[in-house]
């Protein structure tokens, strides 16, 4: 008799330069996750794709989505607005889908209160040491802020305890960080403990 499977939401997140990207692209083709798109207030950027980084919408349109209940979180950030809307998360779930989520540690935050079911991991690097030797030799960081960057990278790890899965994207090792959250993920669809993913 083999354990029923029940669509999963994974919410990855990681402090920056530690592959989240990478990792992501990779295990979205090993393990057909659906990834939940983002909506953006801003700009878009010429690097960007409409629907793929980011729904891009204006602030008078995300306002009245806002107003509409649209949303299971957003923040105004700088500014802008960013949010997460609910049709991301239940339309693939409805179909049986599991749910990719690339956050930041504030965003995890917010939705371990706001999501049940859902299987959280830290993407980290094999050390802090080696995190700044990534964050400096990218040579597009002023020193203000990879400060700053190295700041969230200390808040991230300290954030480790609160994640189902910590999972370590080493130098050389992006094959060995998608295989385990591979695993992961084919665990956590079985997994008979979990409760039934969704919007609490």
């Amino acid at each position: 008799m083999t354990a029923e499977r029940r669509p999963l939401i994974l919410v990855l997140h990681g402090p920056s330069g530690v592959g989240k990207d990478s990792v992501i692209a990779r295990l979205r083709k090993r393990a057909g996750i659906h990834r939940a798109t983002s909506s953006n207030s801003r700009p878009m950027r010429k690097d960007e794709r409409q629907g793929v980084d980011y729904h891009f919408l204006s602030r008078d349109e995300f306002q009245r989505k806002i107003d509409a209940g649209d949303f299971i979180e957003h923040a105004r950030v700088y500014g802008d607005f960013k949010g997460l809307e609910r049709r991301e998360l239940e339309s693939p779930l409805t179909k049986g889908e599991d749910v990719l989520i690339r956050t930041d540690l504030q965003g995890a935050r917010e939705l371990r209160r706001l999501l049940r079911g859902a299987v959280f991991v830290l993407l980290t690097a094999e050390s802090r040491e080696a995190l700044e030797a990534r964050l400096t030799a990218r040579e597009s960081e002023s020193e203000e802020t990879l400060a700053r960057r190295l700041a969230e990278v200390d808040a991230e790890l300290a954030d480790a305890p609160n994640n189902d899965y910590v999972v370590e994207n080493r130098e050389g090792g992006l094959d060995d960080a998608v295989d385990e959250l591979v695993r992961i993920v084919e665990r956590e669809r079985v997994n008979p403990d979990r409760e039934p993913a969704g919007v609490r």
